[in-house]
C-alpha cells in the first residue's frame, strides 16, 4: 500500500533524464566528433575534465570542428543509433503519475528531436538543450541562460529549478558531464557499467545503477522514500 506521504512525494516528482548513452545505446555526439570532426576534439573533454574550460565552452570548440551538413549527420545518427529498453515504460510512469518527463542533453538537439520523433516520444516529452546548428564553419552552439547563478551547466540548473518549485528530482545519466545534476538530485541514477556510475562509487553518490528504464519506474513506482 502506498502511504500518504510517499503518494505526495510522487505527485511532487520530476523525472530528468540525459540523451546519448543514457536515453541511447551510443552516444551521438561523439559519434559526430569522431566520424566528422576535423581536428583534435578529445583534447576539449581533457581541458573540461580537468576544469580549464566550461562544458559550454567545450562544445562550442568541439563543433566547429564538424562542418559536415545537418541532413547527413542527421541520417547518419538514424542509421547507427540504438535505444536502452523500456523507455516507453518510463513515459507510462511519468504520466500515471503526472510526473514532469524531460530529456536534457548538450548534444545535437535537431539530431535528437528527429530521434524522438523517429520512435513516437516527441510529444511525450520536453527536451533542454542548446540550440546546435549546422554552418560551413562548424556547429555553432546557442546555450540557454542558466536560471540560477550557481549552476555550472543547464543540467544542474534543471535540476534546481524543479527544487525551486518543491519537486523531488529523479535523474539518470551515463557521462562525466551529468556529475553535477546527479550530486543535486533527490533520487541519483546512473546506467550500469558507465563512466559516471564508477564515478559515483568514488565519490560515495548513492546512485542507483540501472540496465533500463523499466528498473528506474519500478524504482520509483515501489521504492522511493516518501
Amino acid at each position: 500500500m502506498i502511504h500518504g506521504d510517499e503518494l505526495r512525494a510522487k505527485k511532487n516528482l520530476a523525472v530528468l533524464c540525459d540523451f546519448d548513452g543514457t536515453i541511447t545505446l551510443n552516444d551521438t555526439f561523439e559519434h559526430v566528433l569522431r566520424k566528422y570532426a576535423q581536428g583534435d576534439w578529445k583534447i576539449f573533454d581533457q581541458q573540461y575534465e580537468r576544469g580549464h574550460i566550461t562544458l559550454a565552452e567545450c562544445l562550442r570548440r568541439q563543433g566547429l570542428l564538424v562542418k559536415t551538413p545537418e541532413m547527413v549527420l542527421v541520417a547518419e545518427l538514424e542509421r547507427i543509433t540504438g535505444f536502452r529498453p523500456n523507455f516507453d515504460r518510463l513515459i507510462a510512469y511519468s504520466r500515471e503519475n503526472k510526473a514532469p518527463l524531460a530529456v536534457t542533453s548538450v548534444g545535437l538537439d535537431f539530431a535528437i528531436r528527429h530521434l524522438l520523433r523517429m520512435k513516437g516520444w516527441d510529444r511525450l516529452v520536453k527536451l533542454y538543450a542548446p540550440k546546435a546548428v549546422s554552418t560551413p564553419d562548424g556547429i555553432k552552439f546557442t546555450f540557454p541562460r542558466l536560471r540560477d547563478k550557481t549552476s555550472l551547466s543547464l543540467k544542474d540548473d534543471l535540476v534546481k529549478y524543479h527544487k525551486a518549485k518543491g519537486r523531488k528530482v529523479a535523474y539518470v545519466g551515463d557521462g562525466i558531464w551529468d556529475i553535477h545534476a546527479l550530486k543535486e538530485a533527490d533520487y541519483p541514477f546512473a546506467i550500469k557499467g558507465s563512466r559516471l556510475a564508477g564515478l559515483c562509487r568514488q565519490q560515495n553518490i548513492p546512485a542507483r545503477e540501472i540496465n533500463d528504464f523499466q528498473e528506474m519506474a519500478f524504482t520509483l513506482q515501489y521504492d522511493i522514500a516518501s
